[in-house]
């Protein structure tokens, strides 16, 4: 009698992420996004504990040029000003984890040595944020200083209310910040074939109007300098991203 030996099992594979169905592809991302959320929250609790110290810089440009410190207009306003600095800095500190969750739900799109660019991805995709952040910041008291210059022509005073300043301040520089990530984007579409350095050098004149139509439209208030400032950088990061395309062979 011959004794028939059960077949070696075999090497598990993960699924090809080209052979999901859509539903597969929508539990990935939600799976995704639980993560991220996750990462937010904790770093809310973190962020309760920094938010003093991070609202003072943040309020500092108003305090510089309109003398005055902000307002408050309910009894627990200075309770809801904390909690949304805190929410506001949760985001932050996971940065890097929702970087992460959008690398690996997009790196199949790159084929299978997309791992080797993991690291250059990610650090890119913080760098240029952070860049963007901080060259907002900079550049919200330009912004400050043009609205402001109509309180000496006006009977009026401005009274700035902490709520409203905070999330004007937040707005520019997340815009600044996610703006600033138009070069990764363009290198990561040349990289999967979708676009080309020859095609985008094709397209500057589109995109120098788009890219300052774009400044213009996401910049809130009403001051031209914020929006020439963010469009100049981002066609120079156009520009770069060309470069950048064109070293890649692609």
């Amino acid at each position: 009698m011959t004794v028939q030996t059960p077949p070696s099992p075999q090497p598990y594979s993960p699924v090809d992420p080209k052979n999901m169905t859509v539903v597969e592809h929508l539990e990935e991302l939600r799976r995704r996004l639980i993560i991220s959320i996750i990462g937010v929250a904790a770093g809310s609790v973190v962020g309760w504990f920094l938010a003093p110290r991070v609202l003072r810089i943040l309020v500092h440009p108003v305090e510089q040029i309109f003398h005055q410190k902000l307002y408050v207009d309910t009894v627990y306003g200075a309770f809801t000003l904390q909690l949304k600095v805190a929410i506001i800095l949760g985001f932050m500190i996971a940065l890097p984890i929702t970087v992460y969750q959008v690398w690996a739900f997009v790196a199949p799109a790159f084929g299978p040595g997309a791992n080797r660019w993991a690291p250059i991805w990610m650090f890119s995709a913080l760098a240029l944020f952070a860049g963007g952040a901080v060259t907002g910041y900079f550049v919200f008291p330009l912004a400050l200083h043009f609205f402001g210059g109509f309180q000496g022509s006006l009977p009026v005073q401005v009274l700035p209310f902490a709520n409203q300043y905070i999330g004007f301040i937040t707005l520019i520089l997340v815009v600044f910040g996610l703006s600033f990530e138009l070069p990764l984007v363009l290198v990561s579409l040349s990289a999967v074939g979708v676009t080309s350095s020859g095609w985008l050098a094709s397209k500057r004149i589109y995109a120098f109007f788009a890219i300052f139509a774009f400044a213009m439209i996401v910049t809130p208030g009403a001051d031209w300098i914020s929006p020439l400032i963010l469009g100049a950088i981002l066609y120079v990061l156009f520009e770069a991203s060309i470069i950048v395309s064109r070293l890649l062979g692609k």
